[in-house]
Parts: structure tokens; C-alpha cells; sequence
């Protein structure tokens, strides 16, 4: 029942993502909406591509940790790294996963076997979900009233995307609870390591949301105190994507709920620039970070004698 339910959100959430976008573009006056890509904000946009591809590297050090720790055989850190990189720009394929695809491939053709990189991504993306959810927990002292104002004013609006989260968060937990291929995934508990790689997603994140105000500023133009309420909205946008099964990269997802969230705090048009700028700024910065793979000299990786046989696969 859990996999039909996820291949039924794999197909439709995205479908009705892109429905909302194009019904809402539709009533949008696009020659105003040029208006906000001037060549200050478009500016911004370009230093902003350049620190979140920086940025990346947080993600991939903390991988690369994970791997280390749950392979029984030697790794290069740098081999990590670069396959991180390399891999990165899959997500944007269709299905939301080549990304992971893409680095479990990578990392048992160098000698890490299958069963490490799976517990390495795994709690990447648990810690994901921990990074993210910290955050906004701390957000929401400073969002509630915003909150409450942001849906009565889209109610109708939010509704259905709060039920899809809510739907793909029960059942990403029964999977997890149900499935022993998952539980089995998890590595023992190693506090130095969740704690470094705690601090490593907690850092990324906390950029993403600077970058996000960063470009609100000169888009939104909304007061300093509504700071708060952006970037929850933001981040908030950002986990429905990213737990959406289906949509790439959070493809689509991310925009509609943006539009809906922040529809009750200024133009249309101008959370559409927004939207377009922060996605266009990732974009770039995750194709700069892919293409820095090919600056990495990896160390001395899996020796053919230390790697595991085939059935230890």
C-alpha cells in the first residue's frame, strides 16, 4: 500500500505543481514581471550562484564522512568528493534520485561496495530533514502571527499542499518503520560523527536561507521584521520539494508553494521573480559545483586487493 501511494504522489503531485504554476502564471502581467530582474538583482543572483556552489562542498565533506565511516574498506576523501560532485546535477533528471543513483554507481565501481554509500546517503538525507526541521522550529517563534495571516489570506491555496506534505511525510514513515532493507541502513550510532555532520547540513542550510533573504531584499521588498517569515516559507517550500517524489530537484513544487506562501505578502510577480531568481541561482551554482569535480586529484583509492568480492556487495 505504502508503494502504491508513492508511485500515485510520484506521478501527481508534480502534475498538479505544474497545473498551479500554469494556472497562476496566467493571471500574472509578465511585462511587470520583467521589471524585476533588473541588472542590480541579476547581479546578486550571480554572487549568490557562486556561494551556494561553495556551499555544496558542506554537503559533500559531510558525505564523504558518512562514507568513511561506514566502509570497511580505505577511502580517498577527495574520490568522495568528486562523485559527489559529478553526481549532483542528476537530481534534475526525471524521478528525483539519479543523484543518489548516480553516486551508488560511482562509489561501487571505485571498491566502497553497495551497502556504505546507501548508509552515507541515507543519512544525508535524514539529516536533510533534521537541518531543516531545526531551523524552522527556531523560525517559528518569530512567524507565528505571519503565519496566520499568510493562511487566512491562501487558505484555499495551501490547503492541498499542506495535505500532500503531510501525506508524503506519513508515508515516507511507515516505508522507513515497515521497511527492515531501511532500517538496515542505519549505521551505529556515532555521536562525533552525527554531531560533525549535523553541523555541516545545520551550515548549509542557515546559507541557503541568507542567500534566500539576500535576494528577497531587492525582489519582495518587504519590510526587515518579515525577514523571519521569507525565509521559513522558503525553507519550508524547499522540504516539500525535496520530499516530493517525482519531481526533479523539487522542479515545479518549490514555485507553486512560493507562490502560494508568500502570495499574501507582496505581488504575484513579484514572488514569481523571486521564485525564478532563487532556482536560476541554484541551478548555476550546482553546475559550477559539478563542474569543480574535475579540479579534484583524488588520493590513492580502493586497492584492488581491499576490495570486497562480489557477493560481500
Amino acid at each position: 500500500m505504502t508503494r502504491g501511494l508513492l508511485r500515485a504522489a510520484a506521478w501527481l503531485l508534480p502534475l498538479a505543481a505544474l497545473l498551479y504554476l500554469g494556472f497562476a502564471l496566467s493571471d500574472l502581467d509578465l511585462s511587470e514581471f520583467g521589471s524585476y530582474l533588473n541588472s542590480r538583482v541579476l547581479g546578486v543572483a550571480c554572487i549568490v550562484a557562486l556561494l551556494y556552489g561553495a556551499g555544496l562542498y558542506l554537503l559533500a565533506f559531510a558525505w564523504s564522512a558518512c562514507l568513511q565511516k561506514c566502509s570497511r574498506n580505505p577511502v580517498s576523501p577527495e574520490a568522495a568528493v568528486q562523485l559527489y560532485a559529478f553526481a549532483t546535477f542528476a537530481k534534475y533528471l526525471p524521478g528525483n534520485v539519479f543523484h543518489y543513483a548516480g553516486r551508488q554507481i560511482a562509489a561501487a565501481r571505485l571498491g566502497y561496495g553497495q551497502k556504505a554509500p546507501a548508509q552515507a546517503t541515507f543519512l544525508e538525507i535524514l539529516g536533510h530533514l533534521a537541518a531543516v526541521g531545526v531551523i524552522l522550529l527556531a523560525l517559528l517563534p518569530f512567524t507565528l502571527s505571519g503565519l496566520a495571516a499568510l493562511l487566512s489570506l491562501a487558505g484555499e491555496q495551501l490547503r492541498p499542499w499542506v495535505f500532500a506534505g503531510l501525506l508524503c511525510a506519513v508515508a515516507g514513515i511507515v516505508f522507513l518503520w515497515l521497511s527492515p532493507k531501511a532500517r538496515a541502513l542505519l549505521p551505529s550510532l556515532d555521536i562525533r560523527l552525527l554531531s560533525f555532520v549535523g553541523l555541516l547540513q545545520l551550515s548549509f542550510f542557515a546559507l541557503v536561507a541568507l542567500l534566500g533573504v539576500w535576494l528577497a531584499i531587492p525582489v519582495l521588498n518587504l519590510p526587515q521584521e518579515a525577514m523571519p517569515l521569507i525565509v521559513f516559507v522558503y525553507l519550508a517550500s524547499w522540504l516539500i520539494g525535496f520530499v516530493t517524489p517525482g519531481a526533479p530537484g523539487g522542479l515545479g513544487v518549490r514555485e507553486a508553494c512560493l507562490l502560494a506562501g508568500l502570495g499574501g505578502l507582496a505581488d504575484p510577480e513579484a514572488v514569481l521573480a523571486f521564485a525564478a531568481l532563487t532556482r536560476g541561482a541554484f541551478l548555476v551554482g550546482e553546475a559550477l559545483f559539478s563542474v569543480s569535480g574535475f579540479l579534484f586529484r583524488p588520493g590513492q583509492e580502493v586497492s584492488a586487493q581491499s576490495r570486497p568480492s562480489a557477493t560481500a556487495r
